[in-house]
């Protein structure tokens, strides 16, 4: 055998050897990465749900008040606890993720 024969049977040995020895850590691999897109999508899908729910009821809350008080106020008023409830939820959030 020449020299140049010895190094493509060498190759394919290599290649076969690294091929077996990866084939154990590609499906799992592969199963993480399609389970954690599939909890991203999920948690996406969530979040836009629950916006949208909060959305039509602040404005259902807003068409409400509207009928005891001006538009405005009623909007102010919706924003106000809107805004100091996400306040609330992101300081519950952090520091229960602190400690």
């Amino acid at each position: 055998m020449s020299e140049k024969e010895k190094h493509p049977i060498i190759e394919k040995f290599a290649r076969l050897f690294l091929k077996e020895a990866l084939a154990g850590f590609a499906k799992p691999a592969e199963r993480l990465a399609k389970r954690v897109a599939r909890g991203i999508g999920l948690i996406l899908a969530g979040i836009v749900i629950a916006v949208l729910g909060v959305t039509f009821v602040a404005v259902g809350v807003v068409k409400w008040l509207a009928l005891l008080m001006p538009s405005w106020l009623a909007w102010l008023l919706v924003g106000i606890i809107l805004l100091l409830l996400g306040i609330t939820v992101t300081s519950v959030t952090y520091s229960s993720s602190r400690g």
